[in-house]
């Protein structure tokens, strides 16, 4: 090797004085170890599902379904995870209080339906409009559906829940969280895709 070649080796030229080809800028760490980039993109998958329905009923309809009233309802037109409204009086009712912001709640079955209702504060018109939970989201609902049945409701399996006054366009931080998620997919895929043909 030359003194002039020595010089271009230590330069980090090639041997026709050309400049070397640009160095992929893959991540130390996922060159080494691309799992890191697979759990980021498998835990941003759960919550993008876990965030799914609720992202959809942000961008739903805000005219809601009627379900009618007593001697007339349509519960047969209910659909989940969207917007609808009943009117009737709420039958053994039981008092909650909603955990993170520690206000009242009121948690009843409209009669002659096998509607459950939760509805802010103690009382109120018996016109109930919100959101119709997803099937996914009333487990929370089960203990107090027992402590309804034990005051002598008939509520079969087939029971569903109305969360008075959630309306679409209201809540936006599941909206931000999925646009957050995605961009740390998209930045994960990307990564992955690199190191996997560095």
């Amino acid at each position: 090797m030359t003194g002039r070649d020595e010089e271009r080796f230590f330069a980090g030229e090639g041997p026709d004085g050309d400049p070397p080809p640009p160095r992929r800028r893959t991540s130390a760490l996922l060159r080494r170890n691309p799992a890191v980039a697979v759990l980021a993109l498998a835990i941003s998958t759960w919550l993008l599902w876990d965030l799914a329905p609720h992202v959809a009923y942000f961008f739903s309809s805000r005219e809601p379904i009627d379900l009618g009233g007593p001697g007339a309802y349509r519960l047969a037109d209910a659909r989940e995870n969207r917007l609808v409204q009943i009117r009737g009086e709420l039958v053994k009712a039981v008092a909650a209080t909603e955990a993170r912001s520690g206000d009242a709640r009121t948690i009843g079955l409209v009669a002659g339906t096998n509607l459950v209702v939760d509805r802010p504060g103690r009382g109120g018109p018996p016109v109930f409009e919100g959101r119709l939970l997803p099937a996914r989201d009333r487990a929370e609902y089960a203990a107090a559906v027992k402590l309804m049945r034990e005051k002598g409701a008939a509520l079969g399996d087939g029971w569903q829940v109305l969360r008075d006054g959630e309306r679409p366009r209201r809540s936006w931080p599941p909206v931000a969280g999925t646009a957050l998620l995605l961009l740390v997919v998209a930045v994960n895929l990307r990564a992955l895709l690199r190191s996997l043909v560095a």
